[in-house]
């Protein structure tokens, strides 16, 4: 169960004693407006964190149907990489280095399925994200991760892979800097088969239940919706474009629609 939290200066006090208690680790948050959770084979309920490439609620998700999400990231990432470079935009050759770095970008802005996980380094901004949008309380999630050594570390010992969006995003990508997001993942990235392993929960730490009703105060406010999703964004407007390209694309329907028939 998640421990209550009635304020932010409260919360800050609890992260304090578990950063001290932790010191190999860097601590990341994540905060959401809902629990989501998943069924062990011991009957135990937990959290779940899977990448949203590897999610599929309520049904098995086959081989064939990740190689299809993992060709559609691939088409994506060539056609953010396209428009970057067209449109002059810095970075755009730093970027065509390494696969994740695009994956990152798309997973951020939300354009399809990644093998990465959406975290923050600023307690502040991951409270935002989990009452923002919430009624009653929100919930913000601790994870520790070895400590990032640059824009794009991996972690061959721990099998993790960790992308600091503030080192990789040009100055036209508003939203990392606002929300000062990392991406969390396994290292390989691409794996074509789903393994609890591949769940970002086994680095939970802690949860929280954050109380909305007093959490913030005088000394310490929530930052905006608007805030966090900045709307003088280039990169944003490229890739909603992308994710809209894709909707629209005949061949990825297509796909959509044998992934429906073979499920069904």
């Amino acid at each position: 169960m998640p421990v209550e939290i009635a304020t932010f200066r409260e919360l800050v006090r609890a992260v304090a004693e578990i950063s001290y208690h932790n010191p190999e680790q860097v601590l990341f948050y994540r905060g959401q407006a809902n629990q989501y959770w998943k069924n062990t084979e011991d009957g135990q309920r937990i959290n779940s964190f899977y990448p949203s490439i590897y999610r599929l609620p309520g049904r098995s998700l086959t081989e064939n149907a990740l190689e299809e999400r993992y060709r559609t990231l691939q088409q994506q990432s060539d056609a953010l990489l396209k428009r970057l470079k067209e449109e002059g935009i810095r970075g755009h050759d730093k970027l065509a280095k390494f696969s994740e770095l695009t994956w990152a970008i798309l997973q951020h802005y939300e354009v399809c399925p990644t093998p990465f996980l959406d975290v923050t380094h600023s307690l502040r901004v991951a409270a935002s994200f989990a009452l923002n949008d919430a009624e009653d309380a929100g919930y913000l999630y601790i994870f520790g991760f070895p400590h990032p050594n640059g824009s794009i570390t991996y972690s061959v010992e721990h099998e993790i892979i960790n992308i600091r969006l503030l080192s990789i995003c040009p100055p036209e990508a508003q939203r990392p800097y606002f929300q000062e997001g990392f991406l969390v993942g396994t290292f390989p990235s691409k794996r074509l088969r789903k393994h609890p392993s591949l769940d970002t929960g086994v680095r939970l730490i802690a949860k929280f239940k954050l109380v909305a009703k007093a959490f913030w105060d005088e000394n310490f406010h929530a930052i905006p919706t608007e805030a966090l999703y900045p709307g003088d964004d280039r990169i944003k407007e490229i890739c909603s474009q992308l994710k809209t390209t894709s909707e629209n694309d005949p061949t990825i329907a297509l796909t959509r629609t044998r992934r429906k028939r073979r499920a069904g």
